[in-house]
């Protein structure tokens, strides 16, 4: 089930083009759509919730870095059950956005030390408000749009959408709801 776009919001985005197919199969491309959105951005823009407690581990030994999930509040840290008070790490980003989305925290930075690292274990505790304060208007735009077009592929056959004078016209990735997520990609994702 969807979060950022309910079924009945799509089916006004679509304007009636997409009226006469069922709930159920517009709701499986909204689904899709919103996974998608969520597989690019290495990052879940779903409004938070009451605080709980997430376990977290360093990538690699000697880092002051520790990345965690999205939060808008950090309520406390431990490390290895000791408290981590909040003169010995600063949570990131601290500055606000400059293209007006303000995004939550994803990541610790230690002063004058590290976090320790014991080969993988998740030694680390944040209790946090986890998810973002709203979902980016972006982020609702690029999946209605996404979903129409997912949606819409039912009718391509082996990656030709169609031809033109100049023969086939292959499927290509709408450059449109990339530009509109690639601000919104976590630091450390990787490529599509």
């Amino acid at each position: 089930m969807s979060v950022y776009v309910s079924l009945a919001q799509f089916k006004d985005y679509t304007r009636n083009e997409l009226q006469a197919v069922d709930d159920a199969t517009l709701q499986a491309a909204l689904d899709a759509a919103e996974e998608a959105v969520n597989a690019y951005c290495q990052r879940n823009f779903a409004v938070a919730g009451a605080a709980s407690a997430r376990s977290y581990s360093p990538y690699t030994f000697g880092t002051s870095t520790l990345f965690i999930h999205d939060c808008t509040s950090i309520s406390s840290v431990t490390e290895w059950g000791q408290t981590v008070t909040t003169d010995q790490y600063i949570a990131e980003p601290y500055a606000p956005s400059l293209t007006g989305v303000q995004k939550p925290y994803d990541r610790l930075t230690r002063y004058r030390t590290w976090w320790t690292w014991d080969y993988g274990k998740p030694q680390i505790v944040v209790t946090a408000t986890w998810g973002w304060a709203a979902t980016p208007a972006r982020v609702v735009e690029a999946t209605k749009i996404l979903a129409k077009d997912i949606f819409l592929q039912r009718n391509i056959q082996s990656g030709v959408a169609g031809f033109g004078e100049f023969g086939a016209v292959p499927v290509r990735q709408n450059a449109y709801v990339v530009s509109l997520l690639d601000n919104l990609r976590r630091s450390e994702s990787l490529g599509i």
